[in-house]
């Protein structure tokens, strides 16, 4: 078992470590964290809590580093979770979900996940929904120098589609409801951005 004081120690380290960014820092992790525990409550999923905060919590850590974030994530993770004292199943666990909660490098690297990648992966995209995700695909396009239509056509591309990708009927449900407010809000901004 991961040693409890040591893995809280390192949940702290993660919240210092994020930024205070809408986008990708501690007010994401932190929603991440509230969708996972009601994921978790509404479908009934026996998943151990602990090893669940580790997994959220160290999910974006590698994210300054570079991309693919996921795998620099999960490498972090590693190291911290050995310092908690974690078994190698636990750490294992938690190492595969961060790297599961990605489409892409999941998807590129046939990575399978258990209940607990999967709780992750739904709680990740469900904040990319709705007005926040609304607001983090523009704040991260300013960041990284998009231009709107960049931001607009990101939407298209990818954020419209994740209530399909939801392993869990619970998230389903949310990210369809979601997925509407942001095609009225998409819809909002592209009539303004003609004129109307």
């Amino acid at each position: 078992m991961c040693n409890t004081i040591k893995s809280e120690i390192i949940v702290l380290i993660a919240k210092a470590l994020y930024d205070k960014s809408i986008e990708h820092g501690i007010h994401h992790v932190e929603r991440v964290y509230k969708w996972a525990l009601r994921i978790r409550e509404n479908e009934e999923l026996d998943v151990n809590p602990l090893l669940l905060k580790l997994a959220v919590y160290l999910h974006d850590i590698g994210r300054e580093i570079g991309e693919p974030h996921a795998y620099y994530s999960a490498l972090i993770a590693e190291e911290l979770l050995k310092e908690a004292e974690c078994s190698e199943i636990e750490l294992k666990q938690v190492v595969e979900a961060i790297k599961a909660h990605s489409f892409s490098y999941s998807k590129n690297n046939n990575v399978n996940p258990d209940v607990l990648g999967k709780i992750l992966s739904d709680a990740d995209k469900l904040d990319a929904l709705g007005l926040i995700g609304f607001l983090r695909v523009f704040l991260y396009g300013e960041k990284h120098g998009r231009s709107l239509e960049v931001s607009l056509n990101h939407f298209y591309e990818k954020i419209l589609k994740l209530h399909k990708l939801m392993h869990y009927n619970y998230s389903r449900k949310i990210a369809e409801k979601y997925t509407e407010r942001t095609r009225f809000l998409i819809e909002l901004l592209e009539r303004e951005m003609n004129g109307e």
